[in-house]
């Protein structure tokens, strides 16, 4: 059995251990497993250069190394690299189901980087939101640095390498407890699926867990989708439509839609295969709403 396999059947025992409360694992269930050094080694394929496109004006040079600088932290420290996957993950494909190089993407993001800048040389704040228009219409992201700077420099990155272009709006979800709901988006896959283990291009992003709640999870939170392991967001996010409070502290959110709020109610009324009810109150659209296009945006107030 292959490394993967075995890591797998692990965290399926793992899962059938678990009992009771609601599971937001963007894919499956939520728990805490021991850190692992799996042998396996995720190389994204086929070596090409990055896409040129960039959405903004030309970035901000940054003053000095910021190594120390939590709101500036290099691609190396605030990732979790290939040669260390989350346990539950598996390897990214080789091309998008938007037919774009998965290596083109990663190297993309890795050199966009360091460029992407939260302040001016002269410490004034810049400011950054998001402009998504869809299949059903468009809404804006106000991106919040200030409370997880690695994953709004993630987004920006990704966008403007064009990772979401075409990409989908492929899970709903609903699900409801004793005292708790969660109604919620899911976009963002690069297979297009949400299937647990896919949602990565090669690296994934140490949490930035709101210990203050900054953010809280609301009806217009914009957050991170991880796995079983608190460190392994990387390309998909959530939308949430209704308070779901139990969510602070254990996800990392990093925006809110501030515009377009119908559009996003929209997609989570959209027609889904009903064959999926009742699997953890994950839903599969019937038609999923497309990404056509992410635009980012910066000024200085």
């Amino acid at each position: 059995m292959s490394s993967w396999c075995q890591r797998r059947a692990l965290l399926r025992t793992l899962a059938a251990l678990l009992v009771g409360g609601l599971g937001f694992g963007c894919g499956q269930h939520e728990t805490t497993i021991p850190d692992t050094k799996p042998d396996a080694t995720i190389t994204p394929a086929e070596p090409a250069k990055p896409a040129a496109d960039s959405a903004v004006s030309a970035p901000t040079p940054p003053t000095a190394a910021a190594a120390d600088d939590p709101l500036h932290q290099p691609f190396e420290k605030a990732t979790r690299q290939g040669d260390n996957p989350p346990a539950d993950s598996n390897p990214p494909p080789e091309q998008t189901v938007s037919k774009k190089s998965v290596y083109k993407l990663y190297k993309g993001v890795k050199e966009r980087w360091s460029d992407i800048r939260f302040t001016t040389p002269d410490g004034k704040k810049i400011s950054y939101s998001a402009t998504v228009e869809t299949s059903a219409g468009t809404f804006k992201i106000l991106l919040c640095p200030e409370v997880a700077p690695n994953h709004v420099r993630n987004f920006i990155a990704l966008a403007e390498v064009g990772y979401y272009d075409e990409l989908f709006f492929e899970l709903v979800r609903h699900e409801e407890g004793d005292k708790t709901e969660l109604r919620s988006i899911e976009a963002g896959c690069p297979t297009g699926t949400g299937d647990p283990g896919f949602g990565s291009i090669g690296y994934w992003l140490k949490d930035e867990f709101s210990t203050d709640v900054k953010l809280p999870h609301e009806e217009v939170t914009v957050g991170a989708c991880r796995q079983l392991e608190t460190d392994s967001a990387a390309c998909r996010f959530y939308i949430t439509l209704s308070k779901t409070s139990f969510l602070d502290g254990n996800y990392t959110s990093f925006g809110k839609v501030v515009e377009g709020l119908d559009v996003a109610r929209k997609i989570f009324t959209q027609p889904v295969i009903v064959d999926d009810q009742g699997n953890n109150g994950i839903r599969h659209p019937v038609k999923p709403v497309v990404i056509k296009k992410v635009t980012i945006h910066q000024s200085v107030p």
